[in-house]
């Protein structure tokens, strides 16, 4: 599909737990609680950690009331509640120069449930962890980028791993690249949305391998 209306596309990807029918109080409290599971489960695996946020760069643009600001600070204050004291940093990832002069050539997959990994441009979160190297904990509320695989960060010999938000973790490529990624600790916890019980469901390297193989949609294939 051809990234045609990208913003609005990467605009409407915050509203993943928000139904059509469901009020936005709801789904903002949804968004939030999911978010403090997440900060929960880092502070117990991590329990030391200084973390560092990527948000989504164009609510630096959007009014305090629109809608993708709204669900970015819900899910901002939940996952503060949920790390306690540990201490957060938050920092917007850059903008591939494409998106402003040819979003023609930004094609997105069917599917597609982190719009934002065919946006931002990968080079950034290597320049943002090096700009932070207190953090040793990132936390993606926006997917990772296409390229990622390939960056300083994700090297063997960088000590830090990453949480994610409803992550689409095909960007990795096969699955079973995603299971090494969270049995050599890259990737220390993600949340989702359990098919059955619709309430969070936190993936670990102690549960990846089966929520591949019941509910691989949790993260992303």
């Amino acid at each position: 599909m051809v990234f045609a209306g990208v913003l609005a596309v990467v605009v409407g990807a915050v509203a993943v737990f928000k139904g059509a029918a469901t009020p936005r109080n709801e789904a903002l409290a949804k968004r939030e609680h999911i978010m403090e599971s997440l900060g929960i489960s880092i502070a117990k695996l991590r329990p030391q950690c200084k973390v560092l946020v990527l948000s989504n760069p164009f609510t630096k643009t959007t009014g305090y009331l629109n809608e993708i600001s709204q669900f970015e600070r819900a899910g901002l204050h939940g996952l503060r509640k949920g790390l306690g004291s540990l201490p957060v940093t938050v920092v917007f990832p850059e903008i591939r120069p494409q998106f402003f002069t040819d979003r023609q050539s930004i094609i997105l997959p069917p599917n597609c449930r982190t719009p934002l990994s065919f946006v931002i441009e990968p080079g950034s979160l290597d320049s943002l962890a090096d700009a932070h190297p207190e953090c040793n904990v990132i936390v993606s509320l926006i997917g990772l980028p296409v390229g990622t695989d390939q960056l300083k960060i994700w090297g063997e010999k960088d000590p830090r791993s990453f949480a994610m938000l409803m992550p689409d973790l095909s960007v990795l490529e096969p699955p079973a690249k995603a299971v090494e990624d969270f049995q050599r600790g890259k990737l220390l916890a993600a949340v989702a949305e359990d098919n059955k019980t619709k309430d969070a469901l936190i993936i670990t390297r102690d549960n990846v391998a089966a929520v591949l193989e019941t509910q691989p949609i949790a993260l992303g294939y």
